[in-house]
């Protein structure tokens, strides 16, 4: 279950917001405080009304794992989760549908997710000791940038049907030769 609390004097302000079958992991209030998203070990995410105390939606589900963090955007239109099965997913507040297939970097539990104050980044942090940055840099196997997608072409560019991944200890991908800025025009 979870809780709402008063801050200043420390008492419960509701009932507990019980749906989840699982221990609750991660909790978050949305930009203007009227909604609440709960991430659980029963790998889903539920989303209530702060007032109220009663669900919105849900449960959303997507994730294989425990939902470990959980976080609204800054303009409280979308949710960013962290999971044990080591992916990231975005969600639709209002629909609360999965906006995109999920984030895949991390070999190991997602355990901390967070917006840039912006909204234009998401910040993850995992059990694999490392932290990754998603802001549109394709990145390569040594950590280094390798070139950036703008907003306006990532769906097109992630899209599942044109992602092509490759395991380590593969070949890498050379991108010395690719045409890129105003010498795309040059490709044949």
């Amino acid at each position: 279950t979870a809780w709402l609390w008063d801050a200043g004097t420390g008492e419960p302000v509701s009932e507990p917001l019980r749906g989840h079958t699982h221990s609750v992991k991660s909790v978050s209030f949305s930009p203007d405080g009227t909604r609440i998203i709960s991430g659980s070990e029963d790998s889903t995410v539920r989303l209530w009304d702060a007032g109220t105390g009663k669900p919105v939606c849900g449960p959303l589900r997507g994730h294989t794992h425990s939902v470990n963090s959980v976080s609204f955007s800054p303009d409280g239109f979308r949710i960013v989760t962290g999971s044990s099965d080591s992916t990231v997913r975005l969600w639709d507040v209002w629909t609360g549908e999965p906006v995109d297939e999920p984030l895949w970097g991390h070999t190991d539990s997602v355990l901390s997710v967070s917006f840039s104050p912006d909204g234009t980044r998401i910040v993850t942090g995992s059990k694999d000791s490392t932290v990754r940055l998603a802001d549109g840099w394709v990145i390569g196997p040594k950590c280094q940038l390798l070139f950036w997608v703008p907003p306006a072409s990532r769906n097109r560019f992630y899209n599942p049907a044109t992602t092509l991944v490759i395991p380590r200890g593969c070949p890498e991908l050379d991108l010395s030769h690719m045409a890129h800025g105003q010498h795309w025009i040059k490709c044949r």
